[in-house]
């Protein structure tokens, strides 16, 4: 259930929203002042203002937005926004199984991202995202499989053309996991649809081809919001988003949003995912990151209001990053994830003879600068190595802990 509430979310949530805005403009529309009320002056500059708000554009914001299963386990991670500029919802999608080592989280299962949602909350997978991205998240929008599988109910279901039969069983999940789907196209209710975006055992390309029905699903899914038929029932799926859906978007913002949608219609979609590639790491299985291309994903993803969540001081600070743990790439990979924070990046090597359980960060000339690469690392310490002929200002050795 992974890029199906991409952008779904926020119009849906914009759209079931958007019945407050319509029913204030109906009040408003009919509730004129008479000829004999003398406020003409004001009536007039009122309207001025009116004009000058409906022209105002909302801000760019960065909404994360998590889709939760039964487990209180994030499912699905995507970070989205919106630009009134171009009329463009952004999507970036960050796979659940990312590897996001954490001091204190040392289990395989906690070295993964969507770890972050089921031991910290929301916070900790605001914080993850940011630290991953380089960016600042503004807001958050959280939706469990109940409540997607109502919000499918509420609007009638969504016509889709299954590619295949899909039959899987896991009896180990909890609950368990029942798909049965057949080939060809059909209305699938809420409990259908959830069985098609999670299917992923059937495609040859493997997630390649799951997120080609997701993305099948997602254009169905506009499709179906978009027809008149739709109108109807939109109080009902106000009611069901309010219920379901957990948000720190205020009323306002979210009327805004409301507003903006309407007035724009938006209709490019700008899909990304976070680049890497699968791998493992013993027997488990994550998703490794290509720091090396992530900044031009995030710069593509922000468009012209790119902003990066860094200090610009960072580019004075002068690292050096060994790699001490004797895996191949690791010192190469945190490396460019300092890079993507603005960080000097001076020298990448290896430490010969000994292997390291443990990452460490040494000050070498202030302890300010290495607390800086400490914290963007998520390495809990800092040691001094103060020396007044260091040609760097903070040399990192990472350990096992961050393989």
């Amino acid at each position: 259930m992974k890029k199906i509430f991409k952008i779904f979310l926020l119009i849906l949530l914009g759209i079931s929203l958007s019945i407050g805005i319509g029913v204030y403009m109906f009040y408003r529309s009919i509730h004129v002042p008479t000829s004999n009320e003398k406020n003409d002056v004001t009536n007039i500059s009122t309207t001025e203002k009116e004009n000058k708000d409906e022209n105002k554009k909302v801000q760019i914001r960065n909404i994360l937005i998590v889709g939760s299963d039964e487990n209180n386990l994030s499912d699905t991670l995507f970070v989205a926004n919106y630009d009134p500029n171009n009329k463009r919802i952004n999507i970036l999608s960050i796979p659940r199984d990312t590897y996001y080592p954490r001091p204190g989280f040392n289990s395989p299962d906690e070295k993964k991202i969507n770890a972050t949602f089921s031991e910290e909350g929301i916070k900790g997978s605001k914080k993850a995202v940011e630290n991953l991205l380089g960016i600042k998240i503004d807001n958050y929008i959280i939706l469990d499989y109940e409540g997607f599988k109502k919000i499918i109910d509420t609007i009638g279901g969504v016509e889709i053309d299954v590619p295949f039969n899909m039959k899987y069983d896991d009896n180990r999940a909890s609950p368990p996991l029942h798909i049965d789907l057949k080939k060809g196209r059909q209305v699938l209710n809420g409990e259908k649809a959830i069985q098609f975006v999670r299917y992923r055992h059937g495609y040859i390309d493997g997630d390649l081809g799951r997120i080609k029905a997701q993305h099948q699903f997602l254009e169905a899914v506009f499709k179906k919001m978009s027809q008149p038929a739709i109108l109807p029932k939109l109080p009902s799926l106000a009611i069901t988003v309010s219920k379901y859906l957990r948000t720190d978007l205020t009323a306002s913002e979210i009327t805004e949003y409301a507003y903006q949608f309407i007035k724009d219609k938006p209709t490019a979609i700008n899909t990304l995912t976070l680049p890497g590639e699968g791998g493992y790491e013993g027997e488990v299985s994550y998703f490794f990151v290509d720091n090396s291309k992530v900044l031009d994903v995030v710069k593509e993803f922000l468009g012209e209001s790119a902003s990066f969540n860094f200090d610009p001081q960072n580019e004075h600070i002068k690292v050096e990053v060994l790699n001490g743990a004797g895996i191949p790439g690791l010192a190469t990979r945190y490396a460019e994830l300092l890079k993507k924070q603005g960080f000097d990046v001076v020298k990448i090597g290896n430490v010969a003879g000994v292997n390291f359980s443990s990452s460490h960060v040494y000050a070498r000339t202030e302890e300010e600068k290495a607390k800086k690469v400490a914290e963007t690392l998520s390495i809990p310490s800092v040691e001094k190595d103060i020396s007044s002929d260091a040609k760097v200002d903070v040399t990192v050795i990472l350990g096992k802990d961050k393989q």
